[in-house]
């Protein structure tokens, strides 16, 4: 399988001052990419008609899915009552096409499983509902790798044909990696749900960074979380395995702001002021 570097950037998107309040915007202004922004005396924020959960400390997030598109705007409202507009144009994005051979039950899954399946997908469901009620922050303590020694196998956004049958794009990225090595959480907060033995997913952890971002850890041979626990950015959450729909040891890490499916390179190793 080719082997794909991980790009790791701290881009500095944008920095405004508005009467003496500073805003900065962190991140890449692209097709499945997440931003952060931090400012002082914030009443509000909208990107387009979406309202953003704004923390504490004046800090809060937005994504473009992976096949975002267009001019996007983002409204500052201060408690002085000034306003500050800023347009952003998402550039077009470039997907590979990726062939891959699986066990026919994943590509054409047997009826005896099809109810399951359904299952799993309901409790998934339920689970990623509750993102997007946290106001807090998890994530201003920044992002960690969620392995040691990266080597990415397949990129997100990949178009994914599998046993020769067109399936839905690769909305994380697959770390290739030994059975047993420890997995991170890529930065704070709490496990919505740790699910055993999914027929898709195997053993993974679903875990809320507050303010609708999540990120999600497919394939793992032992979890070392329950569903409710809060967590710290780089503690150890489960080990590499290849339970679920999985060609050999890896993890996938998928990541999404609310329903928006995001590039999980878009945030690791950002810095934070």
């Amino acid at each position: 399988m080719k082997k794909i570097s991980i790009l790791f950037f701290s881009v500095f998107f944008s920095s405004f001052i508005l009467y003496s309040q500073k805003i900065t915007l962190y991140g890449k202004a692209e097709p499945g990419a997440v931003m952060i922004g931090k400012g002082e005396k914030i009443m509000s924020v909208y990107l387009d008609k979406r309202k953003l959960l704004i923390d504490e400390n004046g800090m809060f997030v937005f994504g473009f899915d992976r096949n975002a598109k267009g001019i996007h705007t983002l409204k500052i409202k201060f408690k002085n009552g000034k306003t500050e507009t800023k347009k952003i144009n998402l550039p077009k994005r470039k997907y590979v096409i990726q062939r891959l051979k699986v066990e026919k039950k994943y590509v054409e899954p047997p009826k005896e499983e099809l109810e399951r399946i359904r299952n799993e997908a309901d409790e998934m469901k339920n689970a990623r509902a509750n993102a997007g009620k946290i106001d807090s922050a998890f994530y201003s303590v920044g992002f960690a790798l969620p392995i040691n020694q990266m080597r990415i196998t397949c990129e997100f956004g990949s178009q994914r044909i599998l046993n020769g049958v067109r399936k839905s794009p690769h909305n994380g990225i697959d770390v290739g990696a030994d059975e047993g090595t420890p997995v991170y959480a890529i930065s704070g907060g709490v496990v919505l749900i740790a699910g055993e033995n999914f027929y898709y997913n195997g053993n993974f952890a679903l875990i809320d960074h507050g303010q609708g971002l999540t990120s999600v850890y497919l394939h793992l041979r032992k979890l070392s979380v329950k569903t409710g626990d809060m967590v710290t950015k780089g503690q150890m959450i489960g080990e590499v395995g290849t339970t679920g729909r999985s060609t050999a040891p890896h993890l996938h890490l998928g990541m999404q702001w609310y329903n928006k499916r995001i590039d999980p390179t878009s945030v690791l190793e950002m810095k934070f002021p």
